[in-house]
């Protein structure tokens, strides 16, 4: 064969390549979060059965860092086009305002919602508060006295103290630099509560460590029927709630729509498949896949126009939303 030939094939299956559709190689499934915490463990519960159904090997990559702000940077540097997704939490509606990253959710086209896990108020077996009504009136008869543990600024807990004391209840907040340090300060008394996942803290309310005295929502439960939603004796906090901190899958901008649409059938046939329901199941967790393109776009909208300036208000983020173009949450 000449050498003009060996060029020509060369071109011919270069031109296969590029034109035999998406994909042709293996997905890196980002996880800008370290491995073992609840980001992570969802996203490979669900590599698994999307890569049965993308038909291609799906690779779950950890780039932990500065909230998130490191793996979702780096995913954006690379090219549009499908080979790298983002598993990404709620994080990248603050990055702007902490000053961790200049991206936002604006930068990236949304394919689906994937999951949210509730959170519950919960104090120490050997607390005296034996109701969410017995806690709140102890908030306001001792203001800025009543201890609650956090993992750290921008987190669940972080957001969820701050919205206690936007509706008038002057917690004490104190940060423990993670969800487990946080729980362990509850269970051992070194806080009066905290808020925790219901996933995470059903072991400890059913071995008696620690007692659940409200969900951190407007409804119940299934995992705790018996458990009521804080604004029941909280109605301030109504035209913030539900603020959930779930998890989303995400694509950089540009990237083709016959590629994010290839995507999104793999997802589709992903989440209905048994094995994803039986892990959402076993883990209490919400399944929020029925949230879609646009559907994704206005949650994390509203869900930034709250977070946000309740970070600046209380002078916890150093940026203010206005710079980005995020409107103050109106009830």
């Amino acid at each position: 064969m000449t050498k003009k030939n060996v060029f020509l094939m060369l071109i011919f299956v270069f031109a296969l390549y590029l034109f035999a559709g998406y994909p042709q190689k293996s997905i890196n499934l980002i996880v800008p979060w370290p491995v073992g915490g609840i980001t992570d463990r969802v996203a490979r519960a669900l590599a698994p059965i999307f890569e049965k159904y993308i038909g291609v090997p799906v690779v779950v990559m950890n780039i932990p860092g500065a909230s998130g702000a490191i793996g979702t940077e780096q995913l954006y540097a690379k090219p549009s086009d499908g080979y790298n997704i983002l598993f990404s939490a709620e994080t990248l509606g603050m990055f702007r305002v902490l000053g961790y990253s200049k991206l936002g959710f604006d930068d990236f086209d949304p394919i689906s919602m994937v999951i949210e896990d509730e959170k519950v108020i919960v104090v120490p077996k050997t607390s005296k508060y034996m109701t969410i009504d017995d806690l709140v009136k102890d908030i306001k008869n001792k203001p800025g006295k009543v201890r609650m543990s956090y993992s750290g600024p921008g987190a669940s807990g972080h957001i969820q103290g701050l919205l206690l004391k936007k509706s008038g209840l002057d917690v004490s907040m104190t940060p423990f630099g993670g969800g487990s340090p946080a729980m362990l300060a509850a269970i051992s008394g070194q806080v009066e509560f905290t808020v925790g996942n219901v996933a995470n803290v059903l072991e400890y309310i059913k071995s008696g460590d620690l007692k659940a005295l409200a969900i951190f929502s407007k409804e119940k439960v299934a995992a705790m029927p018996e458990v009521p939603p804080i604004t029941q004796i909280v109605p301030e906090l109504l035209p913030y709630l539900p603020l959930t901190f779930p998890n989303c899958i995400l694509i950089k901008k540009g990237t083709p729509a016959e590629v994010k649409a290839t995507i999104q059938k793999a997802l589709v046939s992903a989440f209905n498949d048994a094995k994803w329901i039986e892990f959402t199941d076993l883990s209490y967790y919400n399944r929020m896949d029925h949230l879609k393109n646009q559907d994704v776009t206005e949650y994390w909208q509203r869900w930034t126009s709250i977070v946000a300036w309740l970070l600046y208000d209380a002078g916890a983020a150093p940026n203010s939303p206005d710079q980005y173009g995020i409107k103050r949450f109106e009830k």
